[in-house]
């Protein structure tokens, strides 16, 4: 499966939460609440990534270049060397982004250039 580096560092590099102001009073904040903002912020990156991932792997099968088996194997062992469980994959969240995903790539099956800001705009808003 060809999933574009670019497409990952959009997704997991680049701020997909509401920006958090740094100031006086977020330093105020306990170390659980900031954990916990953490944590919110990772598990929307993963879904992101996994509904990305995903969106390319369909793309190949529709376009012939992999069979459905292939495609589910190679997005396996995308997201199992990323430490990224599949059970992410049958998330309510993922599986409703993923198909929109898909209609922001190209033919190539990668994000569509011109399309980045929609994407992280769908990764922000939906997952």
């Amino acid at each position: 499966m060809r999933f574009h580096r670019s497409l990952a560092a959009l997704l997991l590099g680049l701020p997909l939460a509401t920006p958090i102001a740094v100031g006086a009073e977020d330093a105020r904040l306990a170390p659980e609440v900031q954990r916990r903002v953490a944590l919110v912020v990772l598990a929307r990156r993963i879904r992101a990534y996994a509904a990305m991932a995903k969106a390319s792997s369909d793309c190949q099968v529709e376009q012939g270049r992999l069979s459905r088996r292939q495609a589910n194997q190679a997005l396996a062992t995308t997201l199992e060397e990323l430490g990224i469980s599949r059970g992410v994959l049958v998330n309510p969240l993922v599986v409703a982004a993923s198909p929109r995903f898909q209609l922001l790539l190209d033919d190539s099956c990668a994000l569509d250039p011109t399309k980045q800001a929609e994407a992280l705009r769908l990764a922000e808003n939906e997952l």
